[in-house]
Formats: C-alpha cells, structure tokens, sequence
C-alpha cells in the first residue's frame, strides 16, 4: 500500500493543560473524547487535574476513558502527566492504569524541554528546564514492554527522535508504538493568550523532510502536532498526509488561537483527509497499523 494510501490516524488531545490549575470536569472531558471518536479520532490523549492525588487521579481517569469506550471500545487512550516534581512522580499511575484496562498507550518524553515565556522586555524568560530524563524512559519503556502497551513517544526537538529510533534499532520499544513530531508555534498553552519561545521546528514542510529524513528505515509509525498554534492552519498538516503520516488534533495544543473545539478538529482532519484522498482509520484499524499489520 502506498503511504498516501494508508488510512489516517487522527490523535485528539482533547483536555487543556494548566498546571495547578483546573482542566475540563471529568463528564465534559469523557463525553468530549466520546464525541472526538464518533467524529473519526481513533487516539485520544485526555488529562486528569494534576492537583489529584493518585487514588483520584486513576479515578477520574478511568471514569473519562469509560464513557469514550461507549462510542467504540478499540479506541486507543493514553493520560497526561501526575503531579510532583520528578520523572517518577509524573509518571507513577502508568502502571496501576495498565491494570485497568483503559490504558492503550503510555506517554513517554524522554529529555523534553519545557518552553520559556516571553517578558516585557523582550527576552525570553523562565525556566525552560529539561524534565522526564532518559532514565525515566527507560523505565518507563521497560515496565510497558512488560505489559504489552506501547508507547507514545513525544518528539519536541531532534534528540527525542535519536531516542526512539536507537530504542527501535535495539528492540526496545513496545510492538504498536508512535513518536509524535511536534512543532513549534508562537504562543503558550499555559498562559493562554501570551506569547511564548516554544520547543521544536517550525510547522513547515522542510523541517517535517528533517525528521523524515532522520527516520529512513524506520518502521515506525508517526504522527505531527503543533505546540502553542493551530496545525490545521499550518502548511505542514497537508504536507504530512501526503507523506503518509497522521495527525494530531485537539484544543490542548491550540493555545486558543481558535474557537474551533474538539470536536470540529476532529471534522476539520477528516475533511483534509478527503481533500488528500486519505481514508480515516476506525480505532480497530489503528491498533492494526500500528502494530504493523500489512493489510491495513
């Protein structure tokens, strides 16, 4: 099958993230995702409020993910991160999660830097420090590999594809994972309305060429998502479903540069897809491409 042939995967992140503060109450967030797989999305990424404690954190999680599975029970869903101040604490539910049932992939960022604001005067400020370090990933990768779940590995700059393609190239990642290539745009999702010096390339075909250049012979599947803009509006969203790539959708990622909500994201892939000739995966489909099913 040509790679422009292959049925699309479309990723919905559909909970926004503000750390210490609250997201989407866990019905919206549920019928949201429930709404974004009826729509044509076969991934979706939804978050918890990172104030929870761990108990509840699984808790609401687990709630939202059950009232998705009533639109199609193949969907594919991983969380976002717990709260504290270390890998381990943000990633300490990935395991009790696995047990759930509800877990279809875990999301690992190995060495992911944070973006820095933009002050007053011009410079850029704040932290911008690296955080999830390659050891955490390991372990991470390990513990899942252990559970059969893949992973959903997040690109931010080129040194996180390096990461996954030395993985692949050594046997070590779950059968059925993805690197999401993202890019960077002009504004922060966490201050929203500000202007933001965000991690990545920018959204734009010769940058997308890079990673694919960095990714011959890999097979891999993957997917590209734009940080802090809106990637529908971008030149690189068409551009990466000629290559035979899938996209990522959702408000999280928006910084409300639109009123566009999930669910029109969602219909706004798809009507690309049609425009590209690309057919849309169901999430029984996806889970086969992934997987590296031929027939799919």
């Amino acid at each position: 099958m040509k790679k422009r042939e292959q049925p699309l995967i479309i990723e919905a992140a559909v909970s926004p993230f503000r750390p210490d503060a609250p997201v989407l109450d866990v019905n919206t967030t549920g019928l949201d995702g429930k709404a974004c797989v009826e729509a044509g999305a076969s991934i979706i990424h939804h978050h918890h409020d990172t104030r929870m404690n761990l108990e509840e954190a699984i808790e609401s999680w687990v709630y939202a993910s059950t009232l998705m599975m009533e639109a199609d029970a193949d969907v594919i869903m991983y969380p976002g991160i717990m709260g504290g101040r270390t890998g381990e604490e943000h990633m300490s539910h990935l395991i009790p999660l696995s047990e759930t049932g509800t877990l279809g992939m875990a999301p690992v960022d190995p060495g992911a830097p944070l973006p820095y604001d933009m002050g007053e005067d011009g410079f850029p400020q704040g932290h911008g420090y690296v955080w999830n370090s390659f050891s955490t990933s390991r372990k991470v990768a390990i513990s899942m590999m252990d559970r059969n779940i893949p992973l959903s590995i997040g690109v931010y700059e080129p040194l996180q594809l390096r990461w996954a393609l030395a993985c692949e190239a050594n046997g070590k990642l779950p059968k059925g994972s993805m690197v999401k290539l993202y890019f960077g745009g002009n504004y922060s999702i966490y201050k929203i309305g500000e202007p933001a010096l965000n991690f990545g390339l920018p959204p734009t075909p010769q940058a997308l060429d890079m990673y694919l250049a960095m990714m011959e012979g890999s097979s891999l599947q993957w997917n590209v998502g734009l940080f802090g803009d809106s990637l529908l509006d971008s030149s690189v969203a068409r551009y990466a479903l000629e290559k035979g790539g899938h996209l990522r959708v959702g408000i999280e990622d928006i910084a409300s540069v639109t009123d566009a909500t999930n669910v029109e994201t969602v219909e706004a892939a798809v009507a690309l897809a049609n425009e590209v000739g690309r057919p849309v995966a169901t999430p029984t489909q996806s889970r086969k491409i992934l997987a590296g099913d031929p027939h799919e």
